[in-house]
This record gives structure tokens, sequence and C-alpha cells, in this order.
């Protein structure tokens, strides 16, 4: 199981280390800067999104990390003088080769470092798994979809899905997906029945390179539904952004029989 974690905040770090907010996520605990780590304890991968007027960095702070050292968050999405969304090609501390453990229930922090001219939308993404993602297989292809309903900035803010063409019935695995929006910075699945919520970075463009570990198994098996009850989305964007697309990866598990 995978699930994904955000912190964002409009700041200017004026030269030193700021805790960026926690975005309220109905399945973990958020106070403030805070985010509680849930069993889901493995760290697989992480992305920021810095200011680089000047130099900037970012680091993973908790009780277990400071035995050692607070774990450096290196390369990151930077732009100048403005709000940060993910590059491209994005840029991803990916660590499912050696994943970073942390204690259930401490708390977990993301400093930033940057000296903006003014303050300016900053963020986090952590992706917290119960083990390394499995390798997958069967035949994958690939689905649009889009929405039209609006986000708010700096929440996850849940849209339905509407696919170009209707899916045959039976049962699907979600392997990969590319959201896309004029600030989309991350979006994550929600499955009927509830659970984690496994998710991916974003671009604004379609053109744009996002990082291979989110499409075609590269995170596992995201999850399963049934044609008639498809997974909604959680986007966390920038801006207000009124309109979405999303292409999802899919593999049919089973077939429905007359």
């Amino acid at each position: 199981m995978i699930h994904t974690i955000a912190y964002y905040e409009s700041v200017d770090q004026a030269g030193a280390y700021v805790a960026l907010n926690g975005v309220a996520d109905p399945r973990v605990r958020v106070v403030g800067d805070d985010i509680q780590v849930p069993t889901l304890n493995q760290v697989i991968a992480v992305a920021v999104g810095i200011e680089d007027v000047a130099a900037n960095r970012a680091r993973l702070v908790a009780p277990s990390l400071r035995e050692l050292a607070n774990f450096q968050l290196v390369p990151t999405n930077s732009v100048t003088a403005g709000a940060v969304e993910p590059g491209s090609p994005q840029r991803i501390v990916d660590l499912r080769g050696n994943p970073l453990a942390l204690i259930p229930g401490e708390q977990l922090n993301l400093e930033s470092f940057a000296n903006p001219a003014a303050a300016q939308i900053q963020w986090g993404v952590v992706w917290l798994a119960d083990a390394v993602p499995a390798p997958v297989t069967g035949r994958m292809f690939t689905v649009r979809a889009t929405s039209a309903t609006a986000l708010v900035a700096g929440t996850w803010s849940n849209v339905a899905l509407t696919f170009d063409e209707d899916l045959p019935r039976g049962r699907y695995a979600v392997v990969g997906l590319h959201p896309i929006s004029a600030g989309m910075i991350a979006a994550r699945l929600n499955f009927v029945g509830g659970g984690y919520t496994p998710g991916v970075l974003g671009s604004d463009l379609a053109q744009d390179l996002q990082h291979p570990m989110f499409r075609y198994g590269g995170l596992g098996i995201l999850g399963e539904f049934e044609d008639i009850e498809p997974p909604t989305i959680d986007g966390l964007s920038v801006s207000a952004d009124a309109t979405q697309e999303f292409f999802l990866d899919l593999i049919q598990l089973s077939k429905a029989t007359a």
C-alpha cells in the first residue's frame, strides 16, 4: 500500500530553515507543520518545490532521523520569483531501492531553506508505503479522463473522472497516472471503499516529462476498481484550476460475462 502526503505554504524563509505546513488529510493526523507517521512508515520517494532566487535546499525532519542526521533532499524542483511547480523533467528523490524507515506515530516535518524576494508558494510531497512496490506484469493500456471541477489551491481537492470512452465491463488495476492542469503539483487516487491514497506528481502540460516511476507499474499496483465504480482523484494545485486532464495506465484483471 502507498499513501501520499503533502506540505504546502507561501513563505519567505529569509535564509533559514522553515517547516512547511502540512496539507489537511482525512487519513493521517495533521497539526500545523506536523504530519503523524501512519503504519505505512517506509518513505519510498520525496519531491520538493523550493524557490531558487538564492541557494535553496530541503530536508525531512523526525525524531528517529535525528539519531543520525535529518535527511537532505536533492535534487529540488525550483523556479525564481513565482509559485513553484514540478519541473520538466520532474526532480524526485527516489528511495524505492532503499526506503527510509520512520517510527509509526512520530511527527514528520519537511523543512525548506531559501531566501526569495517575497513569499512564494513552496511544497513537498512524500510517498509512504508498507513495503517496496512489487513489479507489475500484465497487458497495460492507457485511457484519458477529464474533470471540470475547480481545485482549491493548497488543498487536496476531490474531483470525479469523465472517461473519453466507456471501459468494457470488468475489473481493472491502476498502474500509472499522469495528471495535468495549469497549476498541478500532485494528484492521488481515491478508490471506492476508502483506504490510503497513492499518488503521483503532476504537470501543467501534457508534453512535460513526468518521472518514469509514476507510469507503467513503476509504483506497483496503485489500486483496483470495477468499471462501474471508478476512482476519484484528489488534486493539489498552486491555483484554482477549473479543468483537469488525466492519463491512467490500466490492466484489465477480469472480464464480465453474459
